[in-house]
């Protein structure tokens, strides 16, 4: 049941390159809201799995690494077992091991009651690829964001060549499509749109328009919610 005394959860998801992050950072800081960033939270169970030397295909012995975790949000600043590894969870290898882990229960039952009582007091963006389907359902604003794989290639070769990771176009494209594959094929909480979410494209658009029209969408709820 919506508490519509609260300012609303808004959820956006979308395959990687997107944009999500950016748009999410952005709506969250001109509405005024805590943004949470779900991804970071699975990168950060990735990267304990990878420190661990864990087979990331043994569910059981991922099950018993996951009961010695911790992950703790600050902001935009991820902790596992009070270590800051905000830094260390964006490298492509990380990236990969992360969408291979989320297709196993035990990952899901350690992150999704985290991320629900995050934003369970409302005035929060979460961003992520499953945040409006499986996280939370009943979210009162959802977008999915979308953009051709050529646009979403180039923007993560920029992203990796600010990092300090360049990798030529065409790894970066073949790396996408493995990801699209594992994330929309996964039996677990695939990445898809919700029903009731709005689908935006943001091929051919700037992040400003993304997101001001991202913002008429939450200020026409809020408008309806108080009338």
């Amino acid at each position: 049941m919506m508490d519509r005394s609260r300012d609303p959860i808004i959820t956006i998801d979308g395959p990687a390159g997107a944009g999500k992050s950016t748009v999410a950072r952005l709506l969250a800081t001109r509405l005024g809201y805590r943004l949470l960033d779900t991804g970071g939270m699975y990168r950060s169970i990735a990267w304990s799995v990878a420190q661990a030397g864990i087979d990331p295909d043994d569910a059981a012995a991922l099950a018993r690494h996951l009961e010695t975790v911790t992950v703790r949000v600050d902001g935009d600043r991820f902790f596992v077992n009070g270590r800051d590894v905000s830094d260390e969870i964006r490298s492509p290898e990380i990236g990969a091991l992360t969408s291979r882990i989320t297709a196993f229960a035990p990952v899901r039952d350690k992150v999704t009651p985290l991320q629900r009582r995050l934003a369970g007091r409302g005035g929060v963006v979460l961003e992520g690829r499953d945040t409006g389907t499986v996280v939370c359902p009943d979210a009162e604003v959802k977008f999915f964001l979308d953009a051709s794989i050529e646009t979403r290639a180039r923007r993560r070769q920029t992203e990796l060549a600010e990092a300090g990771r360049p990798l030529p176009l065409d790894a970066v494209r073949d790396e996408i499509r493995v990801r699209d594959a594992q994330d929309r094929t996964r039996a677990l909480s695939p990445l898809r749109k919700a029903e009731d979410a709005i689908e935006v494209d943001t091929s051919e658009r700037t992040t400003d328009e993304v997101v001001a029209s991202m913002l008429d969408v939450v200020e026409r709820h809020r408008c309806c919610t108080r009338s």
